[in-house]
């Protein structure tokens, strides 16, 4: 009976709607309390995203997928692909290889970085992620106006 209960309860947490963040081996409420204590605002977000005000923009954090992989999301506001081109985003693109910055569906551009996370995610790779991704922003717009220039 009790190798039936642990196979059930097994069952149900794989399934769950918190196995992500289970699987990653950190929460939502630890990835807040992380970020909060740098000074940036974060806060839970649906099931399995946290919201972060970081340098003027709002970065998603994502613990998605079965192994618990963390994605680091944001868009710029007001810089659109006609104002980019494909060009520059083919050519970011080519220069980083751990982020990417695309086109979405309204036409903007966002940035997207993930980890995989298959043997867990901890506390120093939440901050060091974020300050990589916080990076990752800096050089999109840094190349965007250098061609700007150019």
């Amino acid at each position: 009976m009790r190798v039936i209960i642990v196979l059930v309860a097994t069952v149900m947490l794989a399934f769950s709607p918190l196995n992500s963040a289970i699987a990653a081996g950190i929460s939502q409420s630890q990835i807040v309390s992380i970020l909060s204590s740098q000074g940036y605002n974060a806060q839970e977000f649906q099931a399995d995203k946290v919201i972060v005000d970081a340098s003027g923009y709002r970065i998603i954090v994502w613990i998605a997928g079965a192994d618990g992989d963390v994605s680091y999301i944001t868009y710029l506001p007001g810089i659109t692909a006609d104002e980019v081109g494909y060009k520059i985003l083919n050519k970011f693109n080519n220069d980083v290889k751990f982020g990417r910055a695309f086109v979405d569906n309204d036409g903007d551009i966002r940035l997207q970085m993930d980890r995989n996370s298959s043997g867990g995610v901890s506390a120093e790779n939440i901050e060091s992620d974020f300050d990589v991704f916080l990076m990752l922003i800096g050089k999109f717009l840094s190349d965007l106006e250098s061609q700007a220039i150019a």
